[in-house]
């Protein structure tokens, strides 16, 4: 095959467009999110507090509210579909990586894009527990899991694009660029587990540019290049 990752490239295409369909379908502004949030779903995955979640949704008797709730309801339920894409995008290119590196610490990034899936199919479990129980305010018990849930999803991509990091260092421009990148990507994870806000926005369109960046090399990277390669472990 002169593509080596052209599966995962196909994946991640089928990612891209389920993407931008989920952008669309989110919404776009909030009543009040919590500072340095600017994306209501990234203001919602990592919200904290009953209080944010009902500065976040509105007053329960406003038309803006049930707007918010039912587009906030619906991209969660697409992203089931997406999470199953994205993980997969991500097992199929730790796995070709794995078997043409011979090592065994990339076979470690497949298995944690299934700890991803996991985290992620919960959280959105809480996410669509809250939104039902936002008449009542009962949802204290799905805000706890929600953290430990989220950071499962987050903390997992930041650990896979560490893992892959020695391999993207041995390759060319874009490789080291994604190298960079995901080096970045690990401080913002950092930054944004001890201080909530600007920083989790940012976090995440580093893990968005990555996952593009992943993808284009997917399509790009050919066998001969690869061949071409010193490894930095020797």
């Amino acid at each position: 095959m002169k593509r080596p990752f052209i599966l995962a490239g196909i994946i991640g295409i089928c990612v891209i467009i389920t993407g931008m369909i989920l952008y669309l379908v989110f919404p776009r502004h909030a009543d009040k999110m919590s500072a340095g949030f600017f994306t209501p779903v990234i203001a919602f995955e990592f919200i904290r507090t009953p209080q944010e979640v009902f500065d976040l949704f509105g007053p329960l008797d406003s038309p803006k509210h049930q707007e918010i709730v039912k587009a906030m309801d619906l991209g969660n339920r697409i992203d089931f579909l997406y999470m199953v894409l994205y993980s997969a995008f991500l097992f199929v290119f730790c796995r070709r990586v794995a078997l043409m590196r011979e090592r065994k610490v990339y076979h470690l990034g497949s298995m944690l894009s299934l700890v991803i899936l996991m985290g992620d199919f919960l959280e959105n479990v809480q996410l669509l527990g809250i939104t039902s129980r936002l008449g009542g305010g009962d949802f204290e018990h799905q805000l706890r899991l929600l953290r430990v849930f989220t950071w499962q999803k987050w903390g997992g991509i930041t650990l896979i694009f560490l893992i892959l990091m020695p391999y993207f260092l041995q390759g060319g421009i874009l490789s080291r660029i994604i190298a960079a990148c995901s080096a970045l990507t690990v401080i913002l994870a950092a930054v944004a587990y001890i201080h909530r806000g600007i920083a989790n926005e940012l976090f995440s369109l580093s893990v968005m540019v990555v996952f593009l960046l992943m993808i284009s090399y997917s399509f790009i990277i050919t066998r001969e290049e690869l061949s071409g390669r010193r490894s930095i472990f020797s």
